[in-house]
């Protein structure tokens, strides 16, 4: 059992340390296979400053900038506005350092983006910069370089020891190498960089728990509209056989006129049951001699020519057609005519 134990433990050690390893190779093969050449702290340097710069503006520049400012200007401030607005970040804390604190990858259209994980208040936030490369960057810091070295021969210097006498005191230029100061004397004295800044995306960063109730709300909503839309179009649906009489007349006068050529025949079919029955009246003397006798000659042919009557009334213009069977008011019903056998 032991050796089973320890067998187990040293399978889960080696799986982890391959993973860590899977992972080094991919992180460097991600930075091996960007867009364009990177360099992490200059690129992390200066998306810093393009959060400082937009991330607390106040009304004025925020109208400005929303209205006349370019795509870098628009997107990070409308960014940072719905991070206080809609997620309510809260205030802005600190920039985390460290691993994990920030990411680069392979942008759309060329671009690499750099992803800047912030700590506010409330939330830890993802800062995304999209850069494109400076093509003529390179050109410029040669003509940096070039017109340093005239000043330096002016003053009879080499252009190392003119950059400390003429430099050393500013503390925003980077000393420690040629290529540091360079790159920030360029990016402060004239605003370019190896990097030109392109668009600006702001992410709260959530729990899972919290995405996952957040997509469950999202769901419910949306299937409750779908739901009420359904039941909407079901009623109009059920509207439609409305409209053929709303809009065409010809069709509601035509009913009309069945319907008053109905109760026109009724009334002519009830009228001649009504006379039948004066018939019946004026000869009770032969009713009472046979008992068996459930109507005499005239009543019968009354009855029969209202049937007939009834069923032939289809067959003229503008008839139509009676009920089945007429009931009289003494509840005389006629179901069919039969030939009489004597």
């Amino acid at each position: 059992m032991k050796k089973i134990k320890k067998m187990l433990l040293l399978t889960l050690m080696v799986a982890l340390i391959l993973s860590l390893t899977g992972c080094g190779k991919e992180e460097k093969a991600i930075a091996d296979n960007l867009n364009f050449e990177v360099d992490a702290p200059s690129m992390q340097k200066l998306s810093q400053m393009i959060i400082d710069q937009y991330k607390d503006v106040n009304d004025t520049a925020k109208e400005y900038y929303l209205s006349d400012g370019n795509d870098l200007q628009k997107t990070a401030v409308r960014g940072f506005d719905a991070a206080q607005t809609t997620d309510h970040v809260g205030r802005f804390d600190k920039y985390l350092e460290g691993e994990g604190s920030f990411k680069i990858r392979n942008g759309a259209e060329g671009k690499v983006v750099f992803s800047q994980f912030c700590k506010y208040e409330h939330r830890t936030v993802e800062v995304k910069v999209a850069y494109s490369e400076n093509k003529g960057y390179a050109l410029d810091k040669e003509r940096l370089y070039s017109d340093l070295s005239k000043q330096a021969a002016d003053y009879n210097m080499d252009i190392t020891q003119y950059i400390p006498a003429a430099f050393g005191e500013d503390e925003e230029l980077d000393m420690t190498s040629m290529d540091g100061f360079l790159d920030s004397y360029l990016g402060k004295y004239y605003g370019v960089y190896k990097y030109n800044p392109v668009e600006v995306e702001v992410s709260p960063v959530y729990s899972k728990s919290e995405l996952i109730k957040k997509a469950g709300v999202n769901t419910g909503i949306g299937m409750g509209i779908v739901f009420l839309v359904l039941i909407f179009i079901s009623f109009v649906i059920s509207l439609l056989k409305y409209l053929p009489m709303l809009f065409d007349k010809d069709i509601r006068k035509e009913k009309a006129k069945k319907k008053q050529a109905q109760e026109n025949a009724k009334k002519k079919t009830e009228d001649l049951i009504i006379a039948s029955r004066g018939v019946k009246a004026a000869d009770t003397k032969a009713a009472t001699a046979d008992s068996e006798d459930l109507m005499n000659d005239s009543e019968l042919v009354a009855v029969i020519t209202a049937a007939i009557y009834a069923a032939t009334a289809s067959g003229t213009a503008g008839a139509v057609r009676g009920p089945a069977y007429t009931a009289s008011n003494d509840k005389l019903v006629v179901r069919s005519i039969r030939r009489a056998k004597r």
